[in-house]
């Protein structure tokens, strides 16, 4: 390739302006930033997060267990009057595989 007088003067050009452009570039790199604003955290809730966060809210107030009915049962088996209803807990059993299915879905 043959490089003529005014070909070598527009590359010297260009490598001058990048080697400006660099420095430029090193030395904003060099300085250091501005500090940061500091910003304060806000947090927004929708209607439907504050009514999730309602519903967390009293279910926590509800026991996990039913102390009265548990000893209900608990007489009631000691005394051999328990009684199981056998189509109630076959219902209870499909309604609950049929909410389970429909979660997955």
């Amino acid at each position: 390739m043959e490089i003529k007088g005014s070909d070598i003067q527009s590359k010297l050009n260009v490598y001058q302006s990048a080697q400006v452009q660099g420095k430029k570039l090193d030395t904003a790199k060099s300085e250091k930033p501005e500090a940061p604003t500091p910003q304060q955290d806000r947090v927004a809730l929708s209607g439907r997060g504050r009514s999730i966060a309602d519903a967390q809210r009293a279910m926590a107030s509800v026991p996990d267990v039913r102390e009265s009915l548990v000893s209900q049962i608990r007489n009631d088996l000691q005394n051999g009057t328990y009684v199981v209803d056998n189509q109630k807990a076959a219902e209870g059993i499909l309604r609950e595989s049929l909410v389970n299915q429909a979660a997955m879905m």
